[in-house]
C-alpha cells in the first residue's frame, strides 16, 4: 500500500472523508483506479519499526542511532495518544 504523500504525487486524489481507510483514486468513470492507502499512523510504525530494525541488524548501535529511534517511538506514541 502507498502512503497518502506517495498516492498524491502519482497523481491519485485522496480522500480522507468518511470513516475507514483513507482511498486513493485516479482517472475518470468508468475507466478510474482506485486504490487503498496507509494511515499517517500505519506510515509511522511501519517507519519506526523500520528504523528498529536497522538498529537491530547493525549492531551495537552508536547513542545517535538509539536516541533517534527513541525519538521515533516517543513521536509514534505521542500521535497514538492523541
Amino acid at each position: 500500500m502507498k502512503t497518502q504523500s506517495e498516492a498524491i504525487n502519482e497523481g491519485f486524489n485522496v480522500d480522507l472523508s468518511g470513516p475507514g481507510r483513507p482511498m486513493g483514486a485516479r482517472g475518470k468513470y468508468p475507466h478510474f483506479e482506485v486504490i487503498p492507502l496507509l494511515t499517517d499512523m500505519e506510515a509511522e510504525l511501519l517507519n519506526t519499526l523500520g528504523l528498529i530494525r536497522k538498529l537491530l541488524t547493525e549492531g551495537t548501535p552508536t547513542p545517535d542511532a538509539q536516541e533517534g529511534v527513541v525519538l521515533a517511538i516517543d513521536g509514534l506514541l505521542s500521535v497514538a495518544r492523541a
